[in-house]
């Protein structure tokens, strides 16, 4: 297999009540691992990646690993932009090759939300890639966006049936259902009421976001609801943290690289393999491709 748009996988995955880990990539040791954790489950997988990370090493670096990767291993893999404001930086991205982007208009009127969305979403349309789109606002820090966990806003069920009315195959819709960006400072409070609601209203797969420190249970009930999406970022870049600390501090008078690069690969491979098998997906690669009912 190779790259693939992450609509038609996710709606089998919410149909079929498990859901796909989409993990925000680092470099490109930290995209192998993602890829190489869930080959070894036999997972369909995303790779996702945030606005800083590519104007780090670039759109068509960012592609190319991840492509290169996709078309040697036998899972469907997606490439999906992250929280993205710029729609120059969407254009970008679907020029360079991936497969998916995501527009984030949350911090923005609903009206000019919805605009700007339908927008980008006949841009995407006419070009092959799915689209995510959010509405709400989903508390904590991702890429430059910080929302205080006590200002985070529900999304409004009525606005949600309105705002995705005129985009019928949309890969992935995000409302902010309670959950939060980064580390949690308290127990979050999962509206899982209206996760249902919105889900059966509008039948397209929900994105979880904020999976960083949920519990099993948590995890289960959002993709009963219709989470087919789920996204870990924070405890991804800790790992990568960890996987070098844990090396420096095993061996402190070593000065090989490769050992600590192989250890930040283990430590991210775990947890990638952990979250994989929390979410349902282990063995779902055909079934998520459409090879399999």
């Amino acid at each position: 297999m190779t790259f693939v748009t992450m609509g038609p996988m996710l709606k089998r995955a919410q149909a079929a009540g498990y859901g796909i880990a989409a993990f925000n990539m680092i470099d490109y040791n930290s995209a192998r691992s993602i890829v190489d954790g869930a080959v070894e489950l036999q997972a369909p997988i995303i790779v996702q990646v945030s606005v800083k990370t590519i104007r780090h090493w670039g759109f068509k670096p960012i592609a190319t690993w991840v492509r290169m990767m996709a078309d040697d291993v036998d899972i469907p893999v997606a490439l999906h932009l992250d929280h993205c404001t710029d729609e120059d930086v969407i254009k970008r991205c679907i020029d360079a090759g991936w497969t998916s982007v995501m527009f984030d208009g949350s911090s923005l009127p609903f009206a000019e939300n919805r605009a700007r969305s339908e927008a980008i979403y006949r841009l995407t349309e006419s070009a092959g890639v799915g689209l995510e789109a959010e509405i709400g606002a989903i508390g904590g820090v991702e890429d430059d966006k910080f929302v205080a966990e006590d200002s985070a806003i529900l999304a409004d069920y009525d606005e949600c049936l309105e705002f995705v009315k005129n985009m019928p195959n949309l890969a992935v819709f995000a409302p902010a259902i309670g959950t939060a960006h980064g580390v949690y400072k308290g127990q979050p409070k999962i509206a899982y009421d209206l996760l249902e609601r919105i889900s059966g209203a509008v039948g397209i797969p929900i994105a979880l976001h904020g999976g960083t420190g949920l519990s099993q249970e948590q995890f289960d009930r959002c993709i009963s609801g219709g989470c087919a999406k789920v996204n870990i970022s924070t405890m991804h870049k800790l790992r990568f943290i960890d996987g070098f600390l844990d090396v420096r501090q095993a061996k402190p008078k070593l000065e090989e690289p490769l050992p600590f690069i192989v250890g930040q690969y283990d430590a991210m491979k775990r947890d990638v393999c952990d979250m994989i098998t929390a979410f349902g997906s282990r063995g779902k690669a055909a079934q998520a491709a459409g090879m399999v009912g």
